[in-house]
């Protein structure tokens, strides 16, 4: 009996430990719930009507993540644009009519590329006089939208005033969505930042001249050319019942986030206000694959070159015969054994043949019949595969931010030939980042291959690293910047006091640009050290007066 109690006392010894044990790890387990949503989820609207895949798609990454955290996330955009939210389980898709009728081909040609150089402001007032085209049915459409819907916080593109206006109207909160980080929560003195200045991202290489013309001249030239834009939107304003006001976007949009599909690397590092927020950069998870013809041709060649300028931008006659002849003197030096071109709206702008110095005359035809086993003409590309496939050694291209994006995850370095806006600063950080290298329209050809050359061979090797570094940067970047995208329309959405956020609003804000910059204190200062040297200069004048007085008195006494 004395064994068994003895064994029994010990099994509950056992029993108790293993309770507290178990009690132990049950606590250590537990999870903090978020509990902010609890059957409030919100219905928010995406308006974006111009733009394409660079203004789209980064979005509806979002929204579809909005959509599986329960929220109701609509996507209004014009008919020719509703293909771009098919591919989002969670996002609805919804029509505000036919969209703007444009041809890229006519409106970004070599005459707009050169305004985009010499003279930004006056095509971007053509650009804005066309993106205003359908303004009227527009606003009534999204602000009836927005009512009828219930619609608790509104996502605005930068280039959609339709929006801005309609959820300033009914006092609804709104996010402007942006590619590029054009406002002045992301400027700096030494950042050139605005649309019309973009061409040099930073004052760093520019001459005192450039710095001076932008900071002073320009935008007197830019107000002039734009201004006649502006005064005839903002009476078609009036005329719908707004108030409309010629202010910068930038104040307009003062209370709101500005989110943009951007990341320090891809645009030079400054401050950022606590009203921007990047999260890029955001890169669709699931593209489309190789055609069976592609994938059979990229694995038969080694040194592929992918030549692609998005679905706007069109190169010339001009260009179009530079860049093939100095592709084709490429392969003819064994630089490169291939190239694949989508032609999007440049298909009847190419030659009929093209002449190498070598003598050599090339079907055109051929190229596009895939005759040539070379080359690789398609009308649009999957591009995405191509760029991860292991044989695509460069990729010729706009510059785009998109394309840009795609290309450094994929690890593959690049030959910028810039058209518009962005384009021509983005060419000078991959130029400058050791990406790649930029290939002018007034080039020779044999510059053109000498580029070429230069980017693939890398003789030194510091293209390969620039490009590991930031193909590293841009998958680190890219794992969450759709959840923090998400998380930052939830903090507006939840977080929001009558449409502002405290929160994110600097004391400044508050105060007087007098006494924000403690210009206050540094006229005290200034008074203070004035005053003291007043009275130093006083009393030293008077001591050195008494010394000369006292001086001229012993003189004449010893007379």
């Amino acid at each position: 009996m004395k064994f068994n109690t003895t064994k029994s006392k010990a099994f509950s010894v056992l029993l108790s430990t293993g309770s507290l044990i178990s009690s132990a790890v049950a606590q250590s387990n537990l999870n903090l719930q978020s509990t902010f949503q609890n059957d409030n989820h919100k219905s928010i609207a995406f308006f974006a009507v111009i733009g394409g895949a660079s203004h789209y798609n980064w979005v509806l990454n979002i929204g579809d993540e909005l959509g599986l955290r329960g929220h109701n996330f609509t996507f209004l955009t014009s008919d020719d644009d509703m293909r771009f939210g098919k591919p989002y389980q969670h996002v609805q898709t919804v029509s505000t009519g036919p969209g703007v009728d444009w041809d890229p081909a006519e409106i970004f040609n070599d005459e707009s590329k050169e305004l985009t150089s010499k003279n930004p402001a006056l095509f971007m007032s053509q650009v804005m006089d066309m993106m205003f085209t359908n303004y009227e049915r527009d606003y009534e459409f999204t602000r009836q939208f927005f009512i009828d819907n219930q619609i608790d916080i509104a996502l605005c593109d930068h280039f959609a005033d339709v929006c801005v206006d309609a959820a300033t109207n009914l006092s609804i909160p709104y996010i402007v969505t942006a590619a590029l980080d054009t406002t002045k929560d992301t400027s700096a003195p030494y950042i050139n930042n605005e649309i019309t200045s973009m061409n040099f991202p930073t004052t760093e290489t520019q001459s005192f001249v450039n710095r001076f013309c932008n900071k002073f001249i320009n935008p007197i030239m830019n107000i002039r050319a734009i201004l006649p834009v502006i005064k005839k939107i903002q009476a078609r304003k009036i005329a719908v019942g707004l108030e409309a006001k010629l202010e910068d976007p930038s104040s307009k949009w003062r209370h709101s986030i500005k989110l943009s599909n951007s990341v320090f690397g891809f645009t030079p590092a400054r401050p950022l206000g606590p009203m921007a927020e990047f999260v890029g950069p955001i890169i669709p998870r699931q593209y489309k694959p190789l055609t069976g013809e592609l994938e059979t041709y990229l694995n038969a060649h080694e040194r592929v070159a992918y030549v692609a300028f998005g679905h706007a931008a069109t190169p010339s006659e001009r260009d179009i015969q530079l860049i093939l002849t100095g592709l084709l003197e490429s392969i003819e030096r064994g630089d490169l054994d291939g190239f694949i071109w989508a032609t999007v709206h440049a298909a009847g702008r190419f030659p009929d043949s093209i002449t190498t110095s070598s003598g050599t005359v090339y079907s055109v035809q051929d190229m596009f019949d895939h005759v040539n086993p070379h080359t690789r003409m398609v009308k649009w590309a999957p591009q995405t595969a191509i760029l991860h496939h292991p044989s695509t050694a460069l990729f010729v291209s706009h510059g785009g931010l998109g394309s840009w994006y795609e290309s450094m995850y994929s690890g593959t370095r690049m030959v910028v030939f810039p058209f518009f806006g962005d384009q021509l600063g983005n060419a000078i950080i991959v130029e400058t980042s050791k990406l790649g290298g930029i290939l002018k329209n007034e080039h020779s050809i044999e510059e053109a291959v000498e580029l070429f050359r230069k980017v693939i061979v890398d003789e030194t090797g510091e293209i390969a690293d620039g490009v590991k570094r930031m193909q590293a940067l841009a998958q680190i970047h890219s794992r969450h910047g759709v959840i923090r995208g998400a998380d930052i329309v939830e903090e507006v959405a939840y977080t929001n006091k009558n449409g502002r956020l405290p929160h994110r609003e600097s004391a400044d804000h508050r105060m007087s640009y007098f006494k924000s910059h403690n210009l206050d204190l540094y006229s005290a200062l200034a008074l203070i050290v004035s005053f003291s040297l007043w009275v130093i200069v006083v009393l030293g004048t008077k001591g050195y007066n008494l010394i000369g007085k006292s001086l001229t008195t012993k003189k004449v006494k010893k007379l």
